[in-house]
């Protein structure tokens, strides 16, 4: 069995981004570390709950497409916005058109990328007053 691993970079400067990568096993046992970790973020950037919701939703419909034996989640936060990427997911996750309708309502902005032959997927949230 795989075990969960994170690393954390964490800056004090205002103008360097923070980032995280979060690997779990793909089980759906393990999905809610995810939603937590990013929760700790948003309350450390003041995002609001209704944000943070829309987003560790977002992020758990992603992680039913995921693809292989475990996920990363990869959280990078600047002075804009919040990004989480999320792969490896199975070919043509980025065309579903119920995840799109889901996931377009939830988060300002997403984008589909191929890293290693798989997808990957970056959702995005504003950081409004930032």
């Amino acid at each position: 069995m795989s075990e969960a691993g994170a690393t954390a970079v964490r800056h004090t400067r205002p103008d360097v981004v923070d980032r995280i990568s979060l690997t779990i096993p793909a089980d759906e046992r393990f999905r809610p570390v995810s939603t937590l970790v990013l929760g700790g973020v948003g309350t450390r950037l003041d995002l609001s709950f209704e944000r943070m919701d829309d987003l560790q939703l977002a992020l758990l419909s992603l992680l039913e497409a995921v693809d292989g034996q475990e996920a990363t989640v990869e959280i990078v936060a600047d002075d804009g916005a919040l990004a989480v990427k999320v792969g490896p997911l199975r070919t043509g996750t980025g065309g579903d058109a119920g995840l799109e309708r889901v996931v377009s309502r939830l988060v300002d902005a997403r984008d589909i990328e191929s890293l290693d032959g798989k997808e990957w997927m970056t959702l995005t949230v504003a950081r409004r007053g930032a």
